[in-house]
Order: structure tokens, then C-alpha cells, then sequence
């Protein structure tokens, strides 16, 4: 028997790097994406789109076999981008997919995937790929930092709520900063929508965003690696005793360390 890493976001960045983390490991690598680009790390490669609780339920009869035949499955939330831009001029669609994205379709698959495991008598832990920006909100983001706040919740409840199985070893939260990846390509192309129905109230922080957002621009301080996060995500997969939260950057320590010691008026002031 084999142990099963499943993947999503994997075509490239994070995802990409912690299919061949896991397959180095002598992991049976899954990768799942919106648009498979042929993942050369993974045994098997299928479309899912995080979206539709259809596809989602869909996948699972693509599933059933391999999970009978796996000791143990690993499920990685990892796929996601930034909405950004000023909360008043985000559209329903653009909460929607943010959500979707990244709280709603990715419970929807772990409980998916806890069904199968629970069915075939496997163990699973799953392991969801946040951000710094889930703890410490920043402005011009919010729709981002809103989802990704929900995912940890989401995904901490859906440990509390499933204590009863005999399938669910753990749920663990990676938590980086900033990251070198294309997540600011991506970003930026989402945002180009925004401004183009924005207002006059935040041009200025519009013009600054994109220019943080653009080709060429300062990479921040302490910028990790995606294969830095994917080290913690298979630590998490590999523990013992997995922990709830790991946390990747020393942007994301700080952040904890604010969060949770200093008053409220004072983090504003810091954080703002």
C-alpha cells in the first residue's frame, strides 16, 4: 500500500512544488487543478474546478480506488489568488469566487474526501495552505484577507465537527507571508477589473497597488520560496502529533505575535 498525497492548485507555484516534495518522499502524487499543464511529479493529473460542488462530487468516484489502496491520504488545500482591491467596488462575483475558492470548495473536498476515507477505513489528514493575511488584515485587500480568516475557521470547525470519525487523524493550517510565486501576476490581473468600475475615492491606493502588483517590482523583505512552504506543508503531513498551525516567514511570526499580545488600537496602528 501506498501513501496519497492529493493536491490542488498544482500546476504551478506552491502546489507544483509540493507535488514533487511528496513524490521525492515516495508519495502516489495526485494533482488537481482548474487547468492540468502536465505536472511531471505527479502519477495522475484530473481537472476540478473548486467552484462546483458537482465536480467536487464528481471527483469522488474518480477517487474510490485510489484511496482503497492508499495506508494514509494527505489532502492539500492549496489552490487560491487575491481578489483585491477597496471593498466597495468588489462585484458579488468576485466575493463569490473569492469564497468559493477558498472556503467553500475546499470543504466541500475534504469532507469529500473524509466520506472515502472513512468508507475504505484510511486515515487522512488534511492541511490548508492561508496566509499571514488571515491574522493580520491589510488595507486594499480585504476580500482576500476576509476568505482566507474564513478558510482557517472553516477548516478548524470542520476538525472540531468531525471528532467522532475514525478516518480524521488531523487539520493543519500553513500560514507564509509573502511568497515567490506568480500570486502577484495573478492579483494584478484581478484587479484590473476593479479599477476599471472604482471610483475617484481610492485612485491613489489603486495606482500604488498596481505598482506593487506589477512586473519588476521591489520583492518585499524575507520573501520565501514555494518550496519553502511546501517543507512545512509535508512536516505537517509527516509529524507524529501534526500541529494546527505552522507558519512560514518571519512576517507571519510577527503577525502572531501582534495579534495575540498587543491590544487591538495598537495593532491598528501597526498594521494599517
Amino acid at each position: 500500500m501506498t501513501r496519497l498525497a492529493l493536491i490542488t492548485g498544482a500546476s504551478a507555484g506552491i502546489g507544483l512544488e509540493t507535488c514533487a516534495l511528496f513524490a521525492e518522499k515516495g508519495y502516489r502524487v495526485i494533482a488537481l487543478s482548474r487547468q492540468p499543464s502536465g505536472v511531471e511529479s505527479a502519477d495522475l493529473e484530473l481537472a476540478l474546478d473548486l467552484e462546483s460542488f458537482d465536480e467536487i462530487e464528481g471527483l469522488a468516484g474518480k477517487m474510490e480506488t485510489e484511496i482503497a489502496a492508499a495506508e494514509r491520504v494527505i489532502l492539500v488545500n492549496n489552490s487560491g489568488y487575491g481578489q483585491f482591491g477597496a471593498l466597495r467596488d468588489l462585484s458579488e462575483s468576485m466575493w463569490q469566487k473569492q469564497f468559493s475558492t477558498h472556503v467553500f470548495g475546499p470543504i466541500k473536498l475534504a469532507a469529500v474526501c473524509l466520506r472515502l476515507c472513512e468508507q475504505q477505513g484510511v486515515p487522512l489528514r488534511v492541511i490548508a495552505v492561508s496566509s499571514v493575511l488571515s491574522i493580520a488584515p491589510q488595507q486594499m485587500k480585504g476580500a482576500y484577507c476576509a476568505a482566507k480568516s474564513a478558510m482557517n475557521a472553516a477548516h478548524e470547525s470542520f476538525w472540531f465537527d468531525e471528532q467522532g470519525s475514525k478516518s480524521l487523524e488531523s487539520v493543519s493550517l500553513v500560514l507564509p507571508g509573502p511568497v515567490k510565486t506568480r500570486f502577484r501576476e495573478h492579483a494584478l490581473a484581478a484587479l484590473q477589473p476593479v479599477i476599471g468600475r472604482a471610483g475617484t475615492a481610492h485612485q491613489e491606493k489603486y495606482e500604488a497597488l498596481a505598482s506593487a502588483l506589477a512586473p519588476g517590482a521591489r520583492i518585499k523583505p524575507f520573501t520565501a520560496s514555494a518550496s519553502d512552504v511546501a517543507k512545512k506543508i509535508v512536516r505537517a503531513a509527516e509529524a507524529a502529533r501534526p500541529k494546527p498551525r505552522y507558519l512560514v516567514t518571519p512576517q507571519t511570526y510577527a503577525a502572531e505575535f501582534i495579534t495575540r499580545f498587543l491590544p487591538r488600537s495598537i495593532q491598528r496602528i501597526i498594521l494599517r
